[in-house]
C-alpha cells in the first residue's frame, strides 16, 4: 500500500511542518499539505534534476 494516501487526512490536526523521508516526495501530495497549511520537509532524491 502507498502510505502517501493517508497522510493528507492525517494532517487535519497538524500545523507547522511534518517530517517524512525522501519516499514522501510528490508534487500533489506536497500541494494538498500546503492548502492545509502543513510543510512537508523530506531528503533530495538523487535523480531529481536542480
Amino acid at each position: 500500500m502507498d502510505d502517501r494516501k493517508p497522510v493528507s487526512e492525517m494532517v487535519d490536526e497538524l500545523w507547522a511542518c511534518l517530517h517524512g523521508d525522501k519516499g514522501y516526495l510528490s508534487d500533489l501530495l506536497e500541494r494538498e499539505l500546503v492548502d492545509k497549511g502543513v510543510t512537508l520537509i523530506t531528503g533530495v532524491k538523487k535523480h531529481i534534476p536542480n
